[in-house]
Formats: C-alpha cells, sequence, structure tokens
C-alpha cells in the first residue's frame, strides 16, 4: 500500500507517494529547515487516521507541540486521544520534568524503546528527530546498528520511519552508509549564488521506483507548513486585458502601487504585487502596466520570472499584436506561460481557438477561457501555469 507524503510535489516525484513500512531520510545541509517535513507528514498521516510518534532528542514535547499551533496544526488533541505520544529524549538531559509515553534517562535504552514505540504503531508513522544527535550519544557504529534495526521491525510492522538528518561534517563514508540504510532519501540543499537565495528539496532516492531528480524550492510557512516556493510569477498583458483584476483574483493578498505622471503623461499608472498560497505552492506575483511607454518596467521585472500569465481582452483583437510584442519583450517565449482570453462573459468575445488562430499561437501553449472579474478560469489558468513549470 503507498501512503502520501503530505508534502507537496514529493509524491509525484516518488511515482504517488512512499510504500508502507518504508524508511526515509530527510537529509539537510546545516541551515536548511529540515524538522517540518517530518511534523508535516506526521500531522498528514494522523489527519488520515493514522497512528504516530515523534522521538525527540532536540526540544521538549511541550515545545513541539507549540511548534504545530505556528503551522496551525493541532497535535495535543492527537496525544490526547492517544492517537499520537511522544519519546522523550530530551527533557531528563536538559533538566525539565519529562513527558511523553517513554521516556529515555539514558541512551543505552534507545534501541528497545523504539521498538517498542514502533510496535505500538503498526501500519502508523514514527519520526526520529534528529539522528545527527543519536550519533554524536551513540557513535557511527552503534547508529547504523540500531537504524538497521528499526528498519527491519518497522517493515514487519508495515511502519513508515522518517529520520530527520542535520549532516553536519560527519565523515562521507558515514554518510554514505547512512543513506545505504533506508529504502528513501530527501536531500534538502541551499540553493546558493554569492549568498543563499532559498532553499529546496529533491529525492536522491528511492528503492521503489525511479525518482524525479528536479530540485524543487521550498518555503516554510507558519501556519501553513513546507509549500513549494516559485520565486517570481509574472502578469501582463495589453492596457485594459484585466491584469490588476487577476493578480487580485490569484492572490492570497496583494497591492496595487500607484503614482500619478504629471510631467509628461497626465495619467495613473499601477505595478500590481501579490502573494498566491495554493494547493501547496508558495509564489510571488507582478503584475506589469501595459502601456508601451513603460516598456522598460515590464523588461526590469521579467527577469528572473518562473512562469507567466498572458492576459488578453478577448473582445478586442486589435490588442493582440501588442500581446505577442509583451510576450516577447518580457522574454516569456522560453519560459512556461499561459493565455488567459478574458472577458468572455461580453458579446463578441472570439473563442479560444479564434484567439490562438490569430495570435499564431502553437498548441503548447494553453489558451483559458476567463471571466476574470468573476474569478471565472482563475483557477483553470493557476492549474494549468503550475503544471506546466513542474510537469504534471
Amino acid at each position: 500500500m503507498i501512503r502520501k507524503s503530505h508534502i507537496p510535489k514529493l509524491d509525484d516525484f516518488m511515482n504517488g507517494g512512499i510504500p508502507e513500512g518504508n524508511s526515509i531520510l530527510f537529509c539537510a545541509y546545516p541551515g536548511v529547515d529540515c524538522e517540518a517535513f517530518g511534523y508535516e507528514m506526521l500531522n498528514g498521516r494522523l489527519e488520515d487516521g493514522d497512528v504516530g510518534f515523534i522521538f525527540t532528542n532536540v526540544a521538549d514535547p511541550d515545545s513541539i507541540i507549540y511548534e504545530f499551533n505556528k503551522y496551525g496544526w493541532d497535535l495535543q488533541t492527537k496525544v490526547n486521544k492517544g492517537q499520537a505520544f511522544f519519546v522523550d529524549g530530551n527533557s531528563n538531559f536538559i533538566g525539565a520534568p519529562p513527558q511523553g509515553k517513554y521516556i529515555i534517562k539514558e541512551y543505552s535504552q534507545i534501541e528497545e524503546i523504539i521498538l517498542n514505540a514502533i510496535k505500538d504503531v503498526p501500519e502508523g508513522i514514527g519520526i526520529i528527530n534528529n539522528l545527527s544527535m543519536l550519533i554524536d550519544y551513540l557513535g557511527y557504529d552503534n547508529t547504523l546498528n540500531i537504524i538497521n534495526k528499526w528498519n527491519k521491525y518497522a517493515k514487519e510492522e508495515k511502519t513508515t520511519l522518517i529520520y530527520i538528518f542535520t549532516e553536519w561534517d560527519y565523515e562521507k563514508e558515514l554518510i554514505d552508509k547512512i543513506k545505504d540504510a533506508v529504502d528513501g532519501v530527501i536531500q534538502l540543499k541551499a540553493i546558493e549564488e554569492r549568498v543563499i537565495i532559498g532553499q529546496g528539496f529533491m529525492v536522491a532516492k528511492a528503492s521503489w521506483t525511479k525518482p524525479s531528480d528536479n530540485m524543487v524550492l521550498f518555503f516554510v510557512l507558519q501556519p501553513g507548513g513546507v509549500k513549494v516556493y516559485i520565486p517570481k510569477l509574472l502578469v501582463t498583458g495589453p492596457y485594459n486585458a484585466g491584469k490588476t483584476t487577476f493578480v487580485k483574483a490569484i492572490s492570497t493578498k496583494s497591492v496595487s502601487v500607484d503614482r500619478q505622471a504629471f510631467e509628461e503623461f497626465p495619467t495613473t499608472i499601477a505595478m500590481d504585487i501579490g502573494h498566491l498560497n495554493y494547493n501547496g505552492f508558495f509564489a510571488d506575483i507582478f503584475g506589469t502596466p501595459g502601456q508601451e511607454r513603460f516598456d522598460m518596467i515590464l523588461d526590469i521585472l521579467s527577469k528572473e520570472s518562473v512562469g507567466a500569465f498572458i492576459l488578453v481582452d478577448s473582445t478586442a483583437p486589435q490588442t493582440f499584436a501588442r500581446a505577442k510584442e509583451m510576450i516577447s519583450k518580457c522574454r516569456a517565449e522560453a519560459i512556461p506561460k499561459v493565455v488567459i482570453a478574458n472577458k468572455q462573459d461580453i458579446k463578441g468575445a472570439l473563442s479560444t481557438e479564434e484567439i490562438r488562430t490569430q495570435m499564431k499561437l502553437s498548441e503548447n501553449i494553453p489558451i483559458i477561457p476567463a471571466t476574470v472579474k468573476d474569478k471565472k478560469g482563475t483557477e483553470d489558468a493557476l492549474n494549468a501555469l503550475l503544471g506546466l513549470i513542474y510537469g504534471d
């Protein structure tokens, strides 16, 4: 049976999810968020009705419950109902009152206690946070030996084991052995140029399938949890095509930056900025002015765009040439893009096929019929562009 990870896009890269009884290692570079991945998987499985536990040696149970609350998840209720429990490997070592179904008083107990915890959650999930601390307490060889025993027993119980591992300056041979000991490895990295510009994950190993080698940028929101992060989506098109309305329609929050230009052009211009939080995706959205005299702004905003929405007024075919010009000027020819045929509610609006013919657009560019002011077609446009970006 395949179990969902509940991490956006991850299941798509692993042929639908994780076979029950398999073990997964989230292997993170220092400084990269990693606990949220384990927490989100546990929360998702608990919401599915499964049982689970967290072994923690990095924080006390109250702190973890508080973290769950910040993500918008209610772990305390699940613990109170007996659906989830803690293996507390932290409190005794920092002088705090111990909590949990199992308490680690010394690390010679850890192997047997986790085996008992696995037995308590058949077909459920267990989170081991953090494997690095176990290595520090137990040493390399003992830790590897214990991991192998836990994984073997978890397969028998059909329990999913999730290891959180911060990849400090351990020997490469040790890291390779840890990765070999589990069924799947998710690598979490900092995306760097001169400075760190983001964080990403990719499936480095999945024994049950050939995983996608795509690197996905992610962002951890509180509340919200792990989201696929798209740095910039561009919204452009001719004047009066409906760009501002579209940005507001798809954004969790948005703002229009207005500036009165009295000197040469007595008109109001606007740049629209929005933030999207949709189906596990988080993105920044930039809408451009449509007039030709502001094409310099279009050139600036288009840099580093990951995808583009091109809005056209379905009732104004005389603007289609300008729309094609804007596609070229914002370099949208080289990135995934969706054309939105707005104002379909108005008499005389051209069909999507008529627009495709007049604009001479290839068949691989989706054209979505829409009435943006009523939000009709906006979700279809979002799904189409996100599918192009991530190959759905």
